[in-house]
């Protein structure tokens, strides 16, 4: 029943990857800790049509003296007098429209980038007329045109800036109807703030004058959320949980932790009085840890096959209750192109999550709407973008560069540093104005209140990963932020205690 003092942890690993089995990193944990012989594990996994060994399999190894803490039993709601979630009828609507899955035109032609310039330029130019001060904005020739006229105001896009040695900055600007070199005045240091804040492609709003053939700049304006603007609550108790970064497939994914998570779900454990108003659990990508996603991964997963992850993914969420609505969107590390906006998996590799009824696979971006709240999942790829571009924006407060995009209200803001598929219609705007924006991608927990929107980053269920560790980050997992979408107050709870 025991292993032997000779056999190594490499030789353990040897013997299921020979069968064809897979060993999950806290089952390899397991085997280990309680000893377990390899040999009879194999046997019985063989005996049973058992291809996944994870610690539910290896309970039937494990005498009494294993701790509570180590074991997952079978998963069974605890019978309570009331769970509020279960009595409130779900009102769940994700808003197709958002979501590019089955509307791809891209052909990877000049003619797309083209249309996906533009189209950005035409949602963000909409957005920004919407200022007062913008209303009479003019095409760069018609303003050409009139030099004369004093106060001036244009919409354009940004191509390129630039200081010269005696401190003058300069802008390069342009529309589909001309392009303009443009002096940004400094004599309020407010505009040297916006000046060093602009990113190239972003859309903007300028007022001025003309001086010769150049423009100077005396306001600048990003298209931005209006500083009245107010999030929609809804009429009933009901809470969202808020998830990302999973990374099943991964000897880092933290499976004791995620059970835990979902046994609070099945009302087996603390803050009973909270977990039984959670209605949704809206999870922003990066469900598995995938295949091929950066040299070497091979040697971190303990699943190495894409099809099996997903099954173990979809074994987990199956165990959590059916009155709750799951939301899973894809990221960076899931089996879809990695050209966002990215479509939704397909029902070929994603199978078992589409057999389960509670479960809604989206792309990324989408906008999701419950009980009248407006979430906007985005994974988040181009935060890494965002982080490297501002002193102010890093990886320990995600949510900083979270506001960065409502700002600009585009999710890739600079273009050529993310992988981008150019649709004609454009996914990537933030046309309407979200309740909560949830983000993932940087493994930290982060949240704010930007002019009336709920940011949140809520981390990850994957420990420290080496590469996080040469770059001196340290990541915050097993966090769940929850929040009550009556008053969009938020709650977090710790799973992991590394």
């Amino acid at each position: 029943m025991h292993v032997t003092a000779d056999i190594t942890e490499c030789d353990v690993i040897r013997r299921f990857e020979e069968e064809d089995l897979v060993l999950t990193s806290h089952g390899f944990k397991w085997v280990l800790e309680h000893k377990l012989d390899p040999t009879e594990v194999i046997s019985k996994a063989k005996d049973k049509g058992v291809w996944l060994i994870a610690d539910e399999f290896l309970q039937e190894f494990v005498n009494d003296r294993e701790t509570e803490d180590t074991q997952t039993p079978p998963v069974q709601i605890e019978k309570t007098k009331h769970i509020t979630a279960k009595e409130i009828e779900s009102l769940l609507r994700i808003q197709e429209a958002s979501d590019v899955t089955g509307k791809s035109t891209c052909e990877g032609l000049l003619e797309n980038f083209v249309d996906y310039f533009n189209t950005k330029y035409s949602d963000l130019k909409d957005i920004l007329k919407q200022r007062e001060n913008l209303r009479g904005a003019v095409p760069i020739n018609i303003a050409k045109k009139n030099r004369d006229q004093k106060d001036m105001h244009i919409i354009a896009m940004v191509t390129s800036k630039r200081e010269s040695k005696r401190g003058y900055k300069f802008l390069d600007i342009e529309d589909p109807t001309g392009e303009l070199t443009v002096l940004v005045s400094t004599n309020d240091s407010r505009m040297e703030i916006l000046f060093d804040q602009i990113l190239l492609d972003e859309v903007i709003g300028l007022s001025g004058r003309f001086n010769n053939d150049i423009f100077i700049a005396e306001e600048l304006f990003q298209p931005d959320l209006p500083l009245d603007n107010k999030a929609r609550t809804a009429d009933e108790p009901v809470h969202a949980a808020f998830i990302s970064d999973i990374h099943v497939g991964s000897y880092l994914f933290l499976e004791k932790e995620f059970n835990r998570f979902i046994d609070c779900l099945n009302l087996k454990g603390n803050n009973k009085e909270l977990f039984e108003k959670i209605k949704y659990v809206f999870v922003a990508g990066d469900l598995v840890d995938g295949i091929g996603i950066y040299p070497s991964q091979e040697k971190e997963l303990s699943i190495p096959d894409i099809y099996k992850q997903y099954d173990f993914l979809a074994s987990l969420l199956e165990k959590i209750p059916d009155y709750i609505e799951i939301i899973v969107a894809m990221g960076n590390h899931d089996a879809v192109r990695n050209a966002e906006p990215q479509p939704r998996l397909d029902k070929d590799i994603g199978a078992p999550l589409y057999d389960l009824p509670n479960v809604h696979v989206v792309g990324n971006p989408v906008t999701v709407s419950a009980h009248g709240v407006k979430t906007l999942l985005y994974h988040g790829t181009s935060l890494d973008t965002i982080i490297g571009s501002f002193a102010d924006c890093t990886y320990s407060k995600p949510e900083t560069a979270m506001i960065e995009y409502l700002k600009r209200r585009y999710l890739v803001p600079v273009y050529g540093n993310d992988p981008v598929s150019p649709e004609k219609e454009s996914y990537l705007t933030i046309k309407n104005i979200p309740d909560i924006f949830h983000c993932g991608h940087v493994h930290t927990n982060g949240y704010a209140i930007y002019r009336g929107v709920r940011v949140i980053n809520s981390g990850t269920w994957q420990a420290r990963t080496k590469y996080q560790e040469e770059l001196g980050h340290l990541p915050t997992p097993g966090r769940v932020p929850i929040m009550n979408l009556q008053d969009l107050e938020v709650s977090v709870i710790h799973f992991y205690d590394g």
